[in-house]
């Protein structure tokens, strides 16, 4: 996370200035992760605004109704303004 916020905070998107492959494979995994809970954003803020911003394009939204039988969402993971 430290890196992934040290990059987010460097640039506009992980890998420059325009939405890469390497934002939308870095977004599935820290998907997963948010999902399950497991990420303190208050200590990574600038990946916080990142993903932010790719969990509000709508091609990202329909993800976010996603569920996995038997294991529920953190409470903020469909909530775009976490």
């Amino acid at each position: 996370m430290k890196y992934l916020s040290w990059l987010a905070g460097s640039r506009t998107y992980l890998a420059g200035d325009r939405l890469s492959y390497a934002d939308l494979a870095a977004a599935a995994a820290i998907s997963v992760l948010d999902y399950l809970g497991e990420i303190d954003w208050q200590e990574a803020p600038a990946a916080k605004d990142w993903y932010q911003r790719l969990k509000s394009r709508p091609s990202f939204r329909p993800l976010l109704a996603e569920r996995v039988r038997g294991v529920t969402p953190a409470s903020h993971y469909a909530d775009l303004d976490f």
